[in-house]
């Protein structure tokens, strides 16, 4: 009797321990299943129509105004950017370095305004499209594939080189460089000298809201097209193989950008 009770209490602590583990097993399982809510916000909230700046921010609940304090022109961001940019920017002016935003969002139709007077205006003088496609894109991007369209990213102090090659401007750029990550923020066209990236050429001023836009560019390249692209001078040139904005200009960025 001994003997047949010893081998049954061996068999339940057996029984115990093989269902903890099936019970911890079952738990990682649901854990590593479990998408983050950011990601579903993303893949669920933001359609094609966001993605591609066709909306008006001013009226979407996700965006704000920036205060006055920051910009003294008329810029929203989306809510999330604004409030990392506000600690960035207080963080920043205690050590001397003030920080002011140039541009923020700018949807689809504000694009479209930059990018076809920029087109008619050299079109007066060539006609070698691709020529001024990639001329305009020295500077300037085509409608439907700005990151300006998310609300996540913005210019900040002067969009000229001149600027940061200036004393004041080094010293912005260096606390930019050194600090602006510990905020979420990335300077997502750097040198391409330097990093052999392709794309828009270096722009100390632009920095993006990483948290939100790497999940955004996720969504644009999930969702979005080379058909999608449309609605502008010469939009039938994105996908031409001497342009290709989406490989080479939307995926154009800096490599410590990506996650």
């Amino acid at each position: 009797m001994r003997v047949v009770y010893f081998f049954q209490v061996q068999i339940y602590f057996l029984l115990i321990i093989c269902s903890a583990c099936e019970s911890t097993e079952t738990d990682k399982t649901k854990t590593d299943k479990i998408i983050p809510e950011s990601q579903t916000k993303i893949s669920t909230k933001y359609s094609k129509d966001f993605l591609l700046g066709k909306f008006d921010y001013r009226t979407h609940s996700d965006f704000v105004l920036v205060s006055e304090k920051w910009s003294d022109k008329e810029i929203y961001l989306q809510k999330d950017t604004y409030i990392a940019f506000e600690k960035m920017a207080n963080a920043a002016a205690k050590d001397g370095i003030p920080l002011v935003i140039l541009s923020g969002t700018r949807n689809f139709l504000e694009q479209k305004v930059i990018w076809d007077r920029k087109w008619n205006n050299l079109k007066t003088t060539t006609k070698d499209e691709i020529g001024i496609t990639l001329k305009i894109l020295s500077s300037s991007s085509m409608p439907s594939t700005s990151r300006h369209h998310w609300g996540t990213d913005f210019d900040v102090n002067s969009v000229e080189d001149s600027y940061f090659l200036s004393a004041m401007g080094k010293k912005v750029y260096s606390w930019l460089s050194s600090n602006a990550h510990n905020y979420g923020f990335c300077q997502v066209y750097d040198d391409k000298k330097e990093t052999k990236r392709t794309g828009y050429e270096v722009e100390k001023w632009h920095w993006s809201y990483m948290p939100i836009s790497t999940l955004m560019l996720d969504a644009y390249i999930n969702q979005i097209q080379y058909k999608d692209i449309n609605g502008f001078q010469g939009d039938e040139l994105a996908s031409n193989s001497s342009v290709k904005i989406i490989e080479n200009f939307i995926l154009g960025i800096s490599k410590s950008c990506r996650k």
